[in-house]
C-alpha cells in the first residue's frame, strides 16, 4: 500500500503540470456517456471538479516551493511541446479551478436538466481544458489550439438552457452570433500573427522566441513583421479582454448567457486577455514592450471611462455588471501598460479581486432574476427583507468592486493608485480616480434599486412555491437551494478574506511581477541556458 501510494504521489508531481488539461479533456466524453445516467453524472462532474481544485493547488504549490516546473509532451519538428508552470500560470489555473468549481455547484440547479445532462458538463470540462491550456502551453501552436477548444466550447455553453429564462431567444442568437463572429475574426489573427513569427525567427517555442528577438533587438533594429505580430496579438487578446474598442460584444453575451456562464465569462475567460496581453509583451515580444505600453496605456483608460460611464445608464441588471467587467479590465490593464514591478505587483491582485467579486455578483444576480423573474432593475426595489443572503452578497460585491474596505477590491485599489503616484502617472492617475467615483455611484445604485425603497410587488415574502405569472403580477418566493446558495456564500467569503489578510496574495502577486520583468528564469528553465 505504502508503495501504491508513493508511486502516485510521484506520478502526480512529475505530471503535475499535465494533469489538469489531460482529466479535463477525458471529462468530455466521460460526460457523453454519462448523459443517461444524470445522477451518476452529477456526482462524477463535481468530483472531478473536486480533483482538479486539488490538483491545481498541488500544482501551484510546487510552483511555489520549487520554481518553475517543465514538462515536455512531445516533439513537434526539432521544438519540443512543452507546458510550463510559473507563478502567474499557476495561480490563474488555481484560481480558473476555484471559481469554476463553485460555477458547476451553481449550475445543477440553474441550467435546465436535459441542458445540463446532454452538452452542458461535456462543453464545461472542454472550456476549463482550453483555459488551463492557455495558460500551461510553453508554445505558440497549442496556444491556438487550445484558444479555439476554449472558445467553441463556450460559443456552445451561451446557447445552454436555463430552467428559468427571462432572455428573449432572438436576443441570445444575436448575442452568440456577435460572440462567435468575433471569435472567428480573432482565431484567423492569432494564426496569422503565430505564422509571422515562426517565419520571423523560426520558432514556436515562447522561451525560445524570446531569447531570438532579444538577440535580435541587442544587434540591431527590430523588423517591422515582428511589430506587426506584436499589434496583432494585443488586437486578438485585447478583443477577448473586452478591450475598447473591441468591447461591443461582451454587453449583448454576458446578459443573455445563462448566469453560470456569464460568471465564468467575466470572472476568468476575460482575463484570458489580461493573460494574452502580457504573456506577449513581457516574454514572447519583450523588446517591443517599450513601443505597446503607452498605447495600452491609452486604451485602458479610454476602457475604464467607457465602461464606467456606460454601466451608468443601464436599467438591465446584468448589463450593469457586464459593462462594470469592461470598466474593471481596463484597471487591470492600466497597471500592466505602468510597466513596473509595484504597479504589476498591484495589477494582479486587481484582477484576482475583480474574478472572484464579479463571479460572485453574477452569481448573486442569477438568483435574484431567479426569484424576480426579471432582469429590469425598474421593476424590483424592497427586497432586502425578502432576499437577506442576496442582498448582503451584493452589497460585498459591490464594496470590492467600488473599492471600500475591508473587501479585497479596496487592497488592489489602493495598490494601483499607489502605483501610479510612485511612477508619478498624474493623468492616468486623475483619470482612475474620477471613474472608481463613478464606479460607486453605479454599484450602490443598483444595490438600492434591487434592494431597497418600496417593493414593486413581484416578490411576496411567503412561503408559497414559486409560480410563474404574467408580467406585472406577483411572484411568490421560494427557499433557496443549497446549491445556489453555497457559491455564493463561498465566494463572499473569499472576497472579504482577501480584503482582511491580503499578505499572502501581495507576496505572490509581487513573485509574479518580478518573474514578469525578468524573463529570463522562465527562459533558462524552458531551454536549459541558451536558444534552440
Amino acid at each position: 500500500m505504502i508503495s501504491i501510494l508513493s508511486w502516485m504521489e510521484a506520478f502526480v508531481l512529475n505530471n503535475i503540470a499535465m494533469l489538469p488539461i489531460a482529466i479535463g479533456l477525458l471529462m468530455a466524453p466521460v460526460m457523453l456517456f454519462l448523459k443517461s445516467r444524470p445522477k451518476l453524472q452529477k456526482f462524477t462532474a463535481i468530483a472531478v471538479s473536486a480533483l482538479l481544485l486539488i490538483l491545481s493547488a498541488v500544482l501551484f504549490w510546487t510552483v511555489y516551493k520549487n520554481g518553475i516546473q517543465v514538462y515536455d509532451i512531445g516533439e513537434f519538428g526539432k521544438y519540443g511541446i512543452v507546458l510550463v508552470g510559473d507563478m502567474l500560470s499557476a495561480s490563474l489555473v488555481l484560481l480558473t479551478s476555484f471559481i469554476g468549481f463553485f460555477v458547476l455547484i451553481y449550475s445543477f440547479d440553474y441550467i435546465e436538466k436535459k441542458s445540463l445532462s446532454e452538452s452542458y458538463f461535456p462543453l464545461y470540462f472542454l472550456m476549463l481544458t482550453g483555459i488551463y491550456g492557455i495558460f500551461l502551453t510553453g508554445d505558440l501552436f497549442n496556444l491556438f489550439v487550445f484558444f479555439e477548444i476554449m472558445f467553441l466550447s463556450s460559443t456552445g455553453l451561451i446557447m445552454a438552457n436555463e430552467s428559468l429564462s427571462v432572455t428573449d431567444t432572438a436576443h441570445k442568437l444575436e448575442a452568440t452570433y456577435k460572440y462567435m463572429a468575433l471569435g472567428m475574426i480573432g482565431s484567423f489573427m492569432l494564426l496569422v500573427a503565430i505564422v509571422t513569427i515562426y517565419a520571423s525567427v523560426g520558432s514556436l517555442n515562447m522561451a525560445d522566441i524570446a531569447a531570438k528577438v532579444q538577440i535580435i533587438a541587442e544587434t540591431g533594429t527590430i523588423p517591422w513583421v515582428i511589430i506587426a505580430a506584436a499589434l496583432l496579438f494585443i488586437v486578438v487578446f485585447g478583443n477577448k479582454a473586452a478591450l475598447v474598442p473591441l468591447h461591443f460584444w461582451l454587453p449583448d453575451v454576458h446578459p443573455t448567457a445563462p448566469t453560470p456562464i456569464s460568471a465564468m465569462l467575466s470572472g476568468i475567460l476575460i482575463k484570458v486577455g489580461a493573460y494574452g496581453i502580457l504573456r506577449v509583451l513581457f516574454l514572447i515580444l519583450y523588446p517591443t514592450k517599450e513601443f505597446f505600453l503607452p498605447i495600452l496605456m491609452f486604451f485602458a483608460l479610454l476602457t475604464i471611462a467607457v465602461g464606467a460611464i456606460s454601466a451608468m445608464g443601464q436599467t438591465d441588471l446584468k448589463r450593469v455588471l457586464a459593462y462594470s467587467s469592461v470598466s474593471q479590465i481596463g484597471y487591470v490593464l492600466l497597471g500592466l501598460s505602468f510597466g513596473t514591478v509595484g504597479a504589476i505587483t498591484a495589477a494582479f491582485m486587481y484582477l484576482v479581486n475583480h474574478a472572484l467579486a464579479k463571479s460572485m455578483l453574477f452569481l448573486t444576480a442569477g438568483g435574484i432574476i431567479h426569484e424576480t423573474h426579471t432582469r429590469d432593475l425598474r421593476k424590483m426595489g424592497g427586497l432586502i427583507t425578502i432576499l437577506p443572503l442576496f442582498s448582503a452578497a451584493f452589497l460585498i460585491g459591490a464594496m470590492s468592486i467600488a473599492g471600500f474596505p475591508p473587501m479585497g477590491g479596496f487592497v488592489s485599489k489602493f495598490a494601483l493608485f499607489q502605483s501610479a503616484v510612485s511612477g508619478e502617472f498624474w493623468l492616468p492617475l486623475l483619470i482612475a480616480v474620477l471613474m472608481a467615483v463613478i464606479t460607486i455611484f453605479y454599484m450602490f445604485r443598483t444595490w438600492i434599486a434591487i434592494f431597497w425603497g418600496e417593493n414593486k410587488g413581484r416578490l411576496k415574502e411567503t412561503d408559497a412555491p414559486d409560480v410563474p405569472v404574467p408580467d406585472g403580477g406577483h411572484v411568490k418566493k421560494h427557499k433557496i437551494s443549497l446549491e445556489i446558495a453555497l457559491p455564493i456564500i463561498a465566494l463572499c467569503a473569499a472576497v472579504v478574506l482577501l480584503g482582511i489578510y491580503p499578505e499572502p496574495l501581495y507576496e505572490i502577486s509581487n513573485m509574479i511581477a518580478t518573474q514578469i520583468l525578468d524573463p529570463t528564469e522562465y527562459i533558462t528553465t524552458v531551454l536549459g541556458g541558451a536558444p534552440r
